[in-house]
């Protein structure tokens, strides 16, 4: 996961290189001159002050982006808020200058890249939670974070680990999503933390109201890991190709006879 990608902004001319949603080879770049801006109210209310400058402006935005890939051209809508950064530049005499760039943050794309590559085999009901999250990610990072949590329950449904459990008095009761990780740690005990610290990433989402954006990118790049191990099973595939190119090419140490003779 190239998480860098995630956190820039676009310009009137370029965008960052989000792989496209559709063929996921090629990468999304602006269609020339389809970004549409316009100063929102409260920013042009501010220009009536004396102490105005370039960088109180805002705007909301919409703009087209197109696969580049020559097969593809899928075509992607996306939309936010702007606002105009300062700038510097050096010119030929090595003299700086400094100048004013909209940048143009976004809230919504449509259809939304994914922001890993989800593996095949990972259960369509996991993958419909996983793409609420990346399509939530730039608006609305808590309620994203939500969207994880539901996704390890669906994750626990697919592996079979039960809802509900017996009691004491032979009643049975709602286990929490808590209980259910540790049930299915027992099996695959590599991933009862990383499924346990995403679990926390939900709880806060949802009894605070907010997470921070970095840690909904730490949360996305422990759950590529985890379900590249769980349905690809990268570490099981290294090892054996360890072990055939070790018995291929690793040096045979030349037997020796012991010898009889006293």
């Amino acid at each position: 996961m190239n998480r860098h990608i995630w956190t820039q902004t676009l310009s009137k001319t370029s965008a960052p290189m989000w792989p496209c949603p559709h063929c996921k080879q090629g990468v999304l770049a602006i269609v020339p001159s389809s970004l549409s801006k316009k100063e929102t109210k409260e920013s042009k209310l501010g220009r009536g002050y004396d102490d105005w400058d370039p960088d109180w402006i805002s705007y909301v935005f919409n703009a087209w982006l197109k696969c580049s890939h020559p097969s593809c051209g899928e075509e992607v809508i996306v939309a936010g808020k702007g606002s105009v950064e300062r700038t510097q530049s050096c010119d030929e005499e090595g003299n700086f200058e400094e100048d004013w760039e909209d940048r143009f943050q976004p809230l919504f794309c449509w259809p939304m890249p994914e922001i890993f590559v989800l593996p095949e085999k990972c259960p369509t009901e996991v993958k419909s939670e996983l793409c609420a999250a990346f399509r939530l990610f730039w608006s609305d990072q808590a309620a994203s974070a939500g969207r994880v949590r539901v996704s390890l329950e669906r994750l626990m449904d697919h592996y079979r680990i039960p809802k509900r459990r017996k009691g004491q008095n032979h009643k049975y009761f709602d286990l929490k999503l808590h209980d259910r990780i540790e049930t299915f740690s027992q099996k695959r005990s590599g991933a009862g933390e990383k499924l346990m610290a995403l679990k926390w990433l939900g709880n806060t989402a949802s009894h605070q109201g907010t997470v921070g954006r970095d840690d909904i990118l730490n949360g996305f790049e422990i759950l590529e890991f985890l379900l590249a191990e769980l349905f690809e099973q990268r570490s099981v595939r290294i090892e054996e190709l360890t072990r055939q190119l070790t018995k291929k090419h690793a040096p045979h140490r030349a037997k020796t006879r012991k010898s009889n003779s006293p």
